[in-house]
C-alpha cells in the first residue's frame, strides 16, 4: 500500500482542479498587525510611563534641594548615560556587526557622529528656548516636530507623503506662523516692551531650530536602524553601499550615541560646574543629603535607560514619523 502524502499547507488539490471539482485550500492565519502585538503594547506602556516619571523625578529632586540652578545639567547626563546602558540588551551578533561597521564604513562613523552632535545641539536649543519663550509658546512650537520629521523623511529617506500628510504639514506650518504673529500682538496689547517682544521672537526661532534638529535626529536614527525605502531616490544614501548597508540594532545605536553624549556632558559638568561647586551662590541651607541625591539620581538613571530602550525599539518598528507623533502626543 502506497502512502499518500498530503498537499502542503495552502496548496490547491490539483486533481480536483483538473476534474472541474471544488478546490480545497488550507487557511493560514496571518500574524496580527504589530500595533496589536503584546510586545509592542508593552513598549508603548514602558515609553509612556517612563516619560511621565522623568519630569516627576526632576521636580521631586528640585523640591528637596538636590537640583539647583547649577546642577540642572545632571538630568541630561542621566539621560545620556541611560542611553549608553541600553547596550546591555544587544546580542553577540549585533556587537560583531557594529565592530565591522566601525572599522570598515566611514559613512557609518560620520552618521553616528552627526546624530550625536545633532541630538546634543537640539537638546541645548530646546532647553534654552523654553527659558526664553515660556512653556505655553514652547509646547505649541514643539508640536511641530512631526511635520518637520515628515518633510525630512521624504527628502532623506525617500518615504513619500500622502496627500493628507502633505495637507497636515501645510496646516501646521501656517498655524506656527499665525501663533508667532498672534503672540507678538498679544504681548504688544499687554504693554510689553520692544525688547521683550524681540526676546520672545528670538526664543521662538531658537525653539523652531531645535525642533528641526530634533526631527533630523529622528530621521538619522531611522536611516541607521531601518535603512531607506526600497527603490526610492533620496539625497542621504550612504556612499559605496546599498540602502541598508549601515543598519544597526536599536540597543547598540542608543548605546553608541549615549556613550559619546555622556562623555561630552560629563566633561562639561566637571570642568565648568563641578570645579566651582554645585551649590548655588548664597544658598547655605537645605543642602541635599548625599545618600538621598545618589538614590534619586540612580532611580532617574534607571528610568532614563528604560525610556531610551523603549524609544529606539519603537523607532525601529514604526519609523521616524510614527515615533515623532507618539512623542508629541
Amino acid at each position: 500500500m502506497t502512502a499518500i502524502t498530503p498537499p502542503p499547507s495552502g496548496s490547491v488539490d490539483s486533481s480536483a482542479k483538473k476534474k472541474g471539482g471544488p478546490t480545497t485550500t488550507s487557511h493560514v492565519h496571518s500574524p496580527a498587525p504589530f500595533y496589536r502585538q503584546p510586545l509592542f503594547l508593552l513598549k508603548i506602556g514602558v515609553y509612556v510611563s517612563t516619560g511621565i516619571l522623568q519630569p516627576v523625578i526632576i521636580d521631586t529632586l528640585r523640591m528637596r534641594s538636590c537640583l539647583g540652578r547649577k546642577s540642572l545639567l545632571l538630568p541630561t547626563l542621566a539621560k545620556t548615560t541611560g542611553m549608553a546602558l541600553v547596550g546591555i540588551l544587544s546580542t553577540k551578533a549585533d556587537r560583531s556587526t557594529l565592530r565591522h561597521l566601525l572599522r570598515g564604513s566611514n559613512d557609518f562613523r560620520h552618521s553616528l557622529l552627526l546624530a550625536a552632535c545633532v541630538d546634543l545641539v537640539s537638546g541645548m536649543l530646546l532647553t534654552g528656548g523654553i527659558l526664553i519663550t515660556g512653556s505655553s509658546i514652547f509646547v505649541v512650537l514643539y508640536n511641530s516636530c512631526p511635520a518637520w520629521t515628515a518633510i525630512l523623511s521624504k527628502y532623506f529617506l525617500g518615504r513619500a507623503l500622502t496627500s493628507k500628510q502633505s495637507i497636515g504639514v501645510l496646516i501646521v506650518v501656517l498655524g506656527l506662523i499665525c501663533n508667532v504673529f498672534g503672540t507678538t500682538e498679544q504681548l504688544s496689547g499687554r504693554g510689553k516692551g520692544q525688547q521683550h517682544l524681540l526676546a520672545v521672537v528670538f526664543g521662538s526661532g531658537i525653539v523652531l531650530l531645535g525642533c528641526i534638529l530634533h526631527s533630523a535626529f529622528f530621521v538619522l536614527s531611522d536611516r541607521s536602524l531601518r535603512g531607506h525605502a526600497k527603490g526610492s531616490e533620496c539625497h542621504g544614501t550612504f556612499k559605496g553601499g546599498s540602502d541598508n548597508a549601515a543598519v544597526i540594532s536599536p540597543p547598540l545605536w542608543s548605546s553608541c550615541l549615549g556613550s559619546m553624549e555622556a562623555a561630552v556632558m560629563a566633561a562639561y559638568i566637571l570642568t565648568s560646574v563641578g570645579a566651582k561647586g554645585f551649590q548655588d551662590a548664597g544658598e547655605n541651607s537645605d543642602v541635599c543629603p548625599a545618600p538621598e541625591f545618589v538614590k534619586g539620581f540612580s532611580f532617574m538613571l534607571m528610568v532614563d535607560a528604560f525610556h531610551s530602550a523603549a524609544f529606539f525599539l519603537m523607532l525601529k518598528q514604526i519609523g521616524a514619523v510614527g515615533s515623532a507623533l507618539l512623542k508629541g502626543a
